[in-house]
Formats: structure tokens, sequence, C-alpha cells
């Protein structure tokens, strides 16, 4: 019964904070002539400079389209590209300061529209909401990040699982090159 409740309730929390931020943000976006893809890559870039390839992943869009954000991004001055010494076929994308100013105002915004919503509340409900929402946060931030394993870690669990430890081939193969 408590789950059941608890589903209902967070499928309304979140269509409603959906439609509420996307209500003000796709506003705020207009206003400031980006698309969402490009709101979505400044965000990323506002954490840490990025290769374009890994920008173009944590997206989800191809190399090709990665490429046409990207110029469009620089052309309205928000990013610069900068080369990479050790890899010259990748590039790696930061914020200008223009760019972070930007960054800066989405969220000043989309932090308005969520202390709007919570003022409706008594200050113990809104400190509540605000403390359960750092607990989420902290979960959600824990199964986003891979565990890191030892070797060692890695050959027990093999072992627990009834499979062969990882470790070195039990025989070696012979490749030819034509």
């Amino acid at each position: 019964m408590v789950i059941e409740e608890g589903e209902g309730i967070l499928d309304r929390f979140v269509e409603g904070l959906f439609r509420l931020m996307l209500e003000h943000h796709q506003r705020q976006l207009v206003d400031m002539e980006l698309t969402l893809p490009q709101a979505q890559a400044l965000g990323l870039l506002r954490e840490s400079p990025l290769a374009t390839s890994k920008l173009a992943a944590s997206i989800g869009i191809s190399a090709p389209a990665v490429s046409q954000l990207t110029d469009r991004l620089a052309k309205k001055q928000l990013i610069e590209r900068r080369a990479i010494d050790t890899d010259r076929r990748s590039v790696m994308l930061a914020l200008t300061e223009k760019g972070r100013r930007t960054v800066d105002r989405v969220r000043a915004r989309r932090n308005e529209v969520f202390s709007e919503a919570l003022s409706r509340l008594t200050a113990d409900d809104s400190r509540q909401v605000i403390e359960a929402l750092g607990k989420v946060v902290r979960v959600l931030e824990a199964e986003a990040q891979p565990e890191i394993r030892t070797a060692v870690q890695v050959i027990e669990a093999s072992k627990k699982a009834g499979q062969p430890p990882v470790g070195r081939p039990a025989r070696r193969m012979r490749i030819e090159w034509d």
C-alpha cells in the first residue's frame, strides 16, 4: 500500500515539476535564443570543460550534431574550442564568461520558480521537502557513478558468481595480419 501510494505521489510530483520547469525553462530559452540541447550542453560545460565526443555522449547526440551545436554556441560566443595537446583530432569545449553568465541566469530563474512553489508550504514543510530531496539527489548521484573496484575485488566477485576468475587467459591466441 505504501509503495503504491508513493508511486502515485512520485508520478504526480515528477509530472507537475516537469510541467512547471519546462514551461518556464522553454520560455526563458526562447528569450535567450537557445535550443534545449544547447542549454543542456551549456549546463554540462558549466561543471567542467569537455571533449566534443564526451559532450555528444552526455547529451545523446551524434558527432555531426554536436559539431553543429557547438558551431552555433561558438557563434553566440557562449563557448570556446581548445585544442588538446595530446590528441590533435580532439577538441576541448569550455564556457566563455558570457556562457557562464547565461547558465547562471537559467539556473537562477529555475531556482526562483522552485522557491515560488516551496513558498506555498509552511517553513517546516519546506525544510522537510528540501531535506528529502537532498537524500534523493545523493541516491541518484551514487547510482550514476560506477562503482570502482580493485582487481582483487573483481576476481573475488567472479569466483562468487561461479565464473572463471578474471586474469590471464588460459591459452594464448596468435593473430596474424595480412
